[in-house]
């Protein structure tokens, strides 16, 4: 199978039966070639291009068929990746912590491990322009769209909105995708929603572009409240002119997003994987500029990094 020679290590995965039993990966491809999939999110966020440009390096550098698939996010890809159902996947950070401590909504401990913190989310509250809503508290007897079910997004708005003194029994809760929380709010049909993502997010600049909204800027004071409470968020902002008619920054926390394994994912494959990601950085870049983060992310994650990964960023970080 694989040796302990680090100088090529873009090789064919061979062996397919052994390094499957080790991994938990749904399949193979002929006798030399397997699967790999990729969970990402709703088609509106930033995971679902970024890590269909991962599934395209893969498929490119390492004989293997790997494929991107659309998900709830965050805590339905801790799920999937912990039952062995997908390979690896992106999720936030608070909510692959509460899945390997087993707490939250995670009922028992998910054996995760980091492949490599990946990039800064937002916590992107829109508003219409003319709405009286200026932080969370305003938010009671709204009509609120929190994220997909099962996404860090709706981990988020729970967290936050607790933080505020509110519950989802403080506002009505809609669950809906990043794309159908920029329809609801262009049609009228809600007072806000909660994006989790990075920046632009495209189904933003989409609404914002055919209607008047505005982000909530989060006063400084609540900002340094909420991440001495809540250590996994960061202060973090968003430059002004990043979404149309965006005329100022924009404060609010930040959560490092994290590309998860099983515990238990072979470490000479994951090396692999992970050095084909972080020699194409630059092509992954042109798909999101959130790429840009992945060197300086790495660590960030709230869990250990897998064994396979820490060879490959102490050999080459």
């Amino acid at each position: 199978m694989y040796n302990d020679n680090r100088v090529s290590r873009r090789r064919v995965l061979k062996s397919t039966a052994a390094i499957g039993a080790a991994t938990g990966i749904a399949g193979c491809l002929g006798s030399d070639q397997q699967f790999l999939t990729i969970g990402t999110g709703g088609t509106g966020g930033v995971y679902y291009p970024l890590g269909g440009g991962m599934a395209d390096i893969l498929n490119q550098e390492l004989d293997v068929d790997a494929t991107a698939e659309s998900t709830g996010a965050s805590a339905e890809n801790a799920r999937l990746v912990g039952d062995d159902e997908m390979d690896m996947a992106l999720a936030l950070g608070n909510t692959v912590q509460l899945a390997a401590n087993g707490e939250g909504d995670f009922d028992e401990e998910v054996p995760l491990k980091s492949a490599f913190g990946a990039y800064i989310n937002h916590t992107q509250v829109v508003v219409p322009e003319d709405s009286d809503v200026e932080t969370l508290d305003d938010l009671e007897g709204q009509d609120v769209s929190v994220g997909a079910p099962g996404s860090g997004t709706e981990v988020i708005a729970e967290e936050l909105l607790d933080w505020y003194g509110l519950s989802f029994d403080d506002i009505d809760a809609e669950r809906l995708s990043f794309s159908e929380t920029s329809g609801a709010l262009q049609d009228g049909n809600i007072d806000a929603g909660f994006w989790s993502v990075a920046y632009p997010a495209s189904s933003i600049e989409e609404l914002a572009s055919q209607r008047d909204v505005r982000l909530i800027d989060f006063p400084e004071d609540d900002l340094e409240e909420i991440t001495e409470e809540l250590p996994y968020y960061s202060v973090a902002e968003i430059p002004a002119g990043t979404y149309p008619d965006q005329d100022e920054d924009i404060a609010n926390p930040g959560v490092t997003n994290t590309m998860i394994v099983h515990e238990d994912m072979d470490d000479e494959l994951l090396y692999d994987i992970v050095e084909a990601i972080f020699t194409n950085l630059d092509d992954l870049e042109e798909i999101h500029q959130v790429a840009g983060q992945f060197e300086e992310t790495v660590h960030d994650g709230p869990i250990d990094l897998h064994p396979g990964a820490a060879d490959y960023f102490d050999d080459n970080l």
